[in-house]
């Protein structure tokens, strides 16, 4: 029952991400096509104010609701009054970085840009804390539904004033008007209004705080980046690696995030028996990173047809970009599924410790690279951290579970020969001459095709070859044959 819930509250939820992230990433195309790099270097900065700021003030009331083995409108009630007061404080500390932060970068056009993004944390600050009961129902469905209306306002808006202005203000504004709509159908879809209370405040404070504490972390890591990359190597680079870097987010938000939701639910649901976590968790870890690694190692792989194909022969560096963002993204994703445990489980207090070991290596790290290196470095640097971030969580579930490590990346060996048999095969076609000049369209698509149609073969028949020479034991490969047994049996003959 728990395993059908997992699968069906994914399904939707990637059902949903997938046609939200296909949006956005046609409307980050057709910006890319209407704006300069320089633009997105300057979206890059107001983003990263705003994510410091709210990771400050940051305490994750829908996870603590869910998480909660019982909730009470006093709890609900109590996690909308947070939100709004975040909201509140999150946007004054925006409107107050404004102006220190564009003469740091030494551009005062980032000061209008963050305080037009201050309206963003008013907006989500008010979402209704009633809807997070259909995600402790693990019932997805609308979820889905709202990440989609929300990225359809996105698009809108940022074609719109694109198209009008020709200016960075497309992007800002695509954002807001997605909270916006998102908010307001947390209403429509659930038409219960919470109350203005802090009754249950302590409750929240006692598991949100190191959940918070945890974001503040991974924020500092991810703005050192972005604001040492335009200080040293320009906005320029910046839009370049903020652009491709995109590519590695929308894999997020569509592989990752609808894993991470359903198991977030489905390990608080069984929390007190541990064997069916461990069962749970070590099956996750198979399952997920067989679908993560061959999809994030083939973009890397086919990096330049895709910048080439979607962006155009203006923006090579964002093909150097991906080739190390879509790894490093592989790495993050298998290591917040045992965030999701450890949080599920009321663990986020290790987590956090182990975020500030990665956020004080990560800075002095970031800096050498880009000053000896330049953008290469910079993605160096991204790639070790997130292979240092995968070994500390590994770490932790071992603490939390009594799991061994060899256990958990022992269910990913299959999944890394075969993606190494994969690598071998695509790097073998290029150096037989298939591929294809910066600016001939055509040619790569061909050549991405013919890439990316060899590497799923190889894949996939190195994956089945290593399950029969291991005994055909349980996995992927099993369950989709059940899968693909079940929908033939339900096929009526001729």
């Amino acid at each position: 029952m728990l395993g059908e819930k997992i699968f069906r509250g994914t399904s939707w939820l990637l059902a949903g991400r997938l046609v939200s992230n296909l949006l956005g990433l046609a409307s980050t195309l057709i910006a890319a096509h209407l704006l300069m790099p320089e633009d997105f270097g300057l979206m890059a900065i107001g983003m990263s104010v705003f994510a410091i700021a709210g990771a400050v003030v940051e305490l994750p009331v829908g996870a603590a609701l869910v998480q909660m083995k019982t909730a009470t409108k006093a709890d609900f009630d109590t996690a909308w009054t947070i939100n709004v007061l975040r909201g509140v404080i999150v946007a004054l500390l925006m409107l107050a970085a404004a102006w220190p932060v564009a003469m740091l970068i030494g551009d005062d056009r980032i000061a209008g840009l963050v305080m037009a993004l201050a309206a963003y944390p008013l907006v989500t600050g008010l979402r209704n804390s009633w809807f997070e009961q259909y995600i402790r129902d693990m019932d997805f469905r609308r979820e889905a539904l709202l990440d989609v209306l929300a990225k359809i306002a996105s698009i809108v808006v940022i074609v719109w004033v694109a198209l009008a202005t020709r200016s960075y203000w497309a992007l800002p504004a695509g954002v807001v008007s997605a909270a916006l709509v998102a908010t307001v159908f947390t209403y429509i879809l659930r038409p219960q209004l919470p109350g203005f209370s802090l009754s249950q405040f302590r409750k929240f404070f006692g598991f949100s705080l190191w959940i918070g504490l945890g974001n503040i972390a991974d924020s500092f890591r991810d703005a050192a980046t972005t604001f040492f990359l335009g200080r040293m190597a320009g906005n320029a680079r910046l839009g370049a690696f903020a652009v491709g870097s995109q590519f590695g987010e929308r894999l997020e938000l569509v592989l990752y995030a609808p894993m991470e939701r359903t198991l977030f639910a489905a390990f608080a649901s069984i929390q007190n028996d541990m064997e069916r976590v461990k069962t749970a968790y070590l099956k996750a870890l198979h399952m997920g990173f067989a679908v993560i690694l061959p999809v994030c190692a083939g973009m890397a792989l086919v990096s330049p047809e895709i910048i080439r194909v979607a962006l155009g022969p203006n923006w090579e560096d964002a093909v150097l970009v991906l080739a190390f963002i879509a790894p490093a993204t592989a790495l993050y994703l298998i290591a917040g599924l045992s965030n999701a445990l450890a949080n599920a489980l009321g663990y986020p207090r290790a987590l956090f410790r182990y975020k500030v070991i990665s956020l004080l290596i990560h800075i002095p790290m970031m800096l050498a690279a880009i000053h000896f290196a330049g953008l290469a470095g910079a993605l160096a640097a991204c790639v070790a951290t997130a292979f240092l971030w995968y070994l500390m969580s590994v770490h932790v579930a071992a603490q939390i579970t009594g799991l061994s490590r060899w256990a958990q990346v022992s269910v990913l060996g299959r999944t890394i020969l075969s993606a190494l048999a994969m690598t071998a095969a695509v790097l073998a076609l290029r150096a037989a001459g298939v591929s294809a000049p910066v600016d001939d369209l055509i040619g790569n698509l061909l050549s991405a095709s013919l890439l990316a149609s060899a590497g799923v073969v190889t894949f996939v028949a190195a994956h089945v070859a290593l399950w029969q020479l291991t005994g055909r034991g349980e996995g992927i490969e099993q369950a989709t044959l059940t899968f693909l047994s079940r929908r033939l049996g339900r096929t009526p003959a001729g």
